[in-house]
């Protein structure tokens, strides 16, 4: 007689079950359910993972303040080349440190609107792509730098993923830039910024509009120091400052260190060294009772070699363990774990178990 455990695992209870298991029958020894709080979250019926709202909202945080930390990378900028007005260090180090917004008063007025005088960052940036501005002119200066402070705020969408000769214009942010880029093309226009202010004058809506970031915020930006003829040293520090955009963390720091030797990082997955390792692991864990055996054994060299190929196909970056046993015992030769059907050959895995093979390799 062998006792046998059975578990029912729920999201958040625990079944189970303990029986004592004869050739005929089983008998029941105790049972009972164990319920404890769900590792989920519902929201309006709907599962989600519990941690998703903290998740979410430190994301938003590190949007905000990357936000933050880029205009005040190109206000250095601009307060150099006297393009805006000039704030002291220790304002722009509260904003970033403290969250204070600078509260000088010929600053806020830069930035402020006003509907009466033409004065508006689309404006700004209308004149700026139309127009040679005087740059000795202090008021004009302030109006290119004003329209450069406005591309930095917005600055448009690019993914982050890797999509190298990938051409499909899939996707509803990328099928909305599209749509916009016509919109722009059928108003007579060539840049983002001329047809966002005539959206502008006719007081139609501006925001909630999918833009691009290379496609209309570089390419306005390009016109805009191409029309006012800014030096190099200029145009590089406000590309820099208003386009950068950091490479995704490297996540190096988070590999374990190896079992075995304890002073080196672990061997990645997608290595052919460690793929031999896991394919050997797990050949070396299978357990047959052929004809003639007595006991469980391994499998021999000459059974390792049949079955060696599975592990090196293309098509198949993993397969189920019964093509294991049947290149092993043949077709209708073999029962696998927890069958009770007699056979000449059984194996210790389900049929249905996953064997992961060596794609890289």
């Amino acid at each position: 007689m062998a006792k046998v455990l059975g578990l029912d695992l729920g999201t958040n209870s625990l079944g189970w079950a303990l029986v004592d298991e004869s050739e005929n029958e089983y008998t029941l020894i105790d049972k009972g359910v164990d319920i404890f709080q769900e590792g989920v979250a519902r929201d309006k019926n709907n599962e989600k993972p519990a941690v998703q709202d903290r998740t979410s909202a430190r994301a938003l945080r590190r949007h905000y303040f990357r936000r933050r930390l880029r205009k005040i990378e190109l206000l250095k900028i601009l307060i150099r080349y006297d393009l805006c007005p000039p704030l002291p260090e220790e304002l722009l180090t509260a904003w970033q440190k403290e969250k204070r917004y600078p509260q000088d008063n010929e600053f806020l007025r830069w930035q402020r609107t006003d509907d009466n005088g033409d004065r508006n960052p689309y404006h700004d940036r209308y004149v700026a792509l139309s127009e040679r501005l005087d740059l000795g002119n202090r008021t004009q200066r302030w109006l290119l730098g004003r329209a450069l402070y406005h591309l930095a705020q917005r600055r448009g969408f690019l993914s982050n993923r890797k999509e190298a000769g990938n051409e499909k214009e899939d996707g509803t942010v990328k099928e909305c830039i599209k749509n916009l880029s016509a919109e722009i093309a059928a108003a007579g226009c060539r840049y983002l910024g001329e047809y966002f202010y005539g959206l502008y004058q006719h007081k139609e809506r501006i925001r909630d509009k999918y833009t691009s970031r290379n496609e209309h915020y570089l390419a306005e930006f390009n016109a805009i120091c191409d029309r006012q003829q800014l030096p190099d040293e200029w145009r590089k520090a406000l590309h820099r400052a208003i386009f950068f955009q950091r490479d995704l963390k490297s996540q190096k720091g988070s590999v374990g260190r190896c079992t075995f030797e304890p002073t080196k990082s672990r061997c990645p997955v997608s290595h052919p060294r460690f793929e031999e390792f896991r394919m050997l692991s797990f050949v070396n864990n299978i357990r047959i009772t052929g004809p003639g055996d007595n006991a469980p054994r391994p499998l021999t060299q000459e059974e390792f070699e049949t079955i060696r190929s599975l592990f090196f196909r293309k098509s198949k970056p993993y397969f189920d363990f019964e093509e294991i046993a049947r290149r092993i015992a043949g077709k209708g030769k073999y029962a696998c774990k927890e069958e009770r059907t007699e056979a000449p050959y059984r194996f210790n895995f389900a049929r249905t178990a996953t064997v992961l093979g060596c794609p890289v390799t």
